[in-house]
């Protein structure tokens, strides 16, 4: 069933767990390179930069660039500029995320001001009652709601932080409206993704280690899934669960013997 024409791949328990290179990845990458597979790297990430992203996998040996990388805020903002071109967006997020608004021509809404077609929530340190109020009333007026991701909490040293998703919830129960979510296991990040390479479910694979947000996500965006056990999900998981991915490998190293296998050479 390998090859594809088009890969995205998750990165945490893909290709590296912490500031660890998993096995296979490299060569799973440099594959991708020499056989001009149009490929993706996706993360739910919603403050990290892509330059930053793009600095550690290159600490580990693996250099690419930013036309290989989308972050789920880079995807959402991709969808609000696409929506509504030139609008406003109130934006609950950190410095990072109000760059990616402003190099896609969108004007950022003042901190003090509710008036906005579109309100994006991220990862945002600094969220207080005014920001969730007039994020809220932009919502009420009819103004694009849309989150990066659900994750409820932001783990750290020594604990934990209120996530993107928390932020999110605190606006949904003040504006009475639910957010569209970007990441994982919502289709939309990997749907933007094949906008951007311009491929088609059908040619696509999701490359991840968790069926519950990469696998239903794939299915979701009704492309074929490939599982790597390097990660969250394990066999057994798999076995107890009604998501089957379409293939299931231990690792990329895994998948690279097959690729070898079935690749002219």
């Amino acid at each position: 069933m390998l090859p594809y024409t088009t890969y995205l791949i998750d990165l945490d328990g893909v290709v590296y767990r912490g500031n660890e290179l998993l096995p296979g990845a490299l060569e799973f990458v440099n594959w991708l390179a020499d056989n001009e597979k149009n490929y993706l790297f996706l993360t739910n990430n919603s403050f990290a930069t892509g330059a930053q992203i793009l600095a550690k996998l290159a600490r580990m040996g693996i250099h690419t660039d930013d036309r290989h990388l989308l972050t789920a805020g880079q995807a959402a903002v991709q969808n609000i500029a696409r929506r509504v071109p030139g609008g406003i967006v109130y934006v609950v997020g950190e410095q990072p995320l109000i760059d990616l608004v402003e190099a896609q021509g969108l004007t950022v809404a003042a901190s003090e001001d509710a008036d906005a077609d579109a309100v994006l929530v991220g990862l945002d340190r600094y969220f207080d009652y005014q920001k969730m109020t007039n994020a809220a009333n932009a919502v009420r007026a009819g103004a694009l709601f849309v989150a990066i991701n659900r994750d409820p909490v932001l783990p750290v040293a020594g604990g934990f932080l209120p996530g993107c998703g928390s932020l999110a919830a605190a606006i949904e129960c003040a504006s009475g409206a639910s957010p569209e979510v970007v990441g994982k296991p919502e289709p939309m990040l990997l749907l933007e993704a094949m906008q951007l390479l311009g491929s088609q479910p059908e040619e696509t694979v999701m490359v991840g280690d968790g069926l519950a947000i990469d696998i239903l996500a794939g299915q979701r965006a009704g492309m074929h899934t490939l599982l790597v056990l390097s990660g969250s999900s394990t066999r057994a998981d798999v076995e107890q669960s009604s998501l089957k991915p379409d293939h299931i490998y231990a690792d990329l190293a895994d998948v690279m013997k097959e690729l070898t296998q079935t690749t002219p050479q």
